[in-house]
């Protein structure tokens, strides 16, 4: 031990109490008394621990309103094989029972109420002269343009046709075909659903 401040007897006394301090207030110095500034290196990171256990589930909130169907009347129309003439139209099959927004007319036509419709209409058409043979669907006598679908001049044509169509006022609906001797129509058939 250098101690260069043990003149007297506090110092000596300090060196006795504080042997922490030797280097600094008693003014001595000797090996392992010194002070330090340099931090060595961190040590590794330990592993993540374990994941903890899942909460409690929630309470399961109420039960929505059942839904309603988004069709309101649904019918199912067909017609025998014809030639040279309009089909003449059977009612199949009609949902709910009872429903009165799609009913039968007689002959090709069908009553519908104001709304708005989705239509499927088809037949298989011959033609054995060179005529071209059509079908179409008419509201109130009126052909809608976007459901006129035209088969072979000579041959056999399978058409099927799709139309929306919104009626304002309760109106006639018709299914219509180009009538000459050479052209038959058959498996006619005409599905009107309408949406709520």
């Amino acid at each position: 031990m250098n101690c260069n401040k043990f003149q007297n007897n506090n110092n000596q006394q300090c060196q006795n109490l504080y042997p922490s301090l030797l280097g600094t207030e008693c003014g001595c110095t000797q090996p392992g008394f010194g002070t330090s500034s340099i931090v060595g290196p961190r040590g590794a990171t330990g592993a993540t621990g374990a994941t903890g256990p899942t909460g409690a589930t929630g309470a399961t909130g109420a039960t929505g309103a059942t839904g309603s169907s988004a069709l309101r009347a649904i019918a199912f129309f067909t017609a025998p094989s014809t030639t040279n003439a309009e089909p003449i139209l059977l009612l199949e099959n009609s949902f709910p029972s009872g429903q009165t927004d799609i009913t039968f007319a007689g002959e090709n036509g069908v009553n519908l109420t104001a709304g708005t419709y989705i239509m499927r209409f088809g037949s298989t058409v011959t033609s054995t002269n060179g005529t071209l043979p059509t079908i179409s669907i008419s509201v109130d006598n009126v052909v809608e343009s976007g459901t006129i679908r035209t088969g072979v001049a000579f041959g056999s044509a399978n058409l099927t046709g799709d139309a929306l169509i919104t009626i304002n006022t309760n109106s006639l609906l018709t299914f219509n075909v180009t009538s000459a001797p050479e052209l038959t129509y058959d498996e006619n058939f005409l599905i009107i659903s309408k949406l709520e």
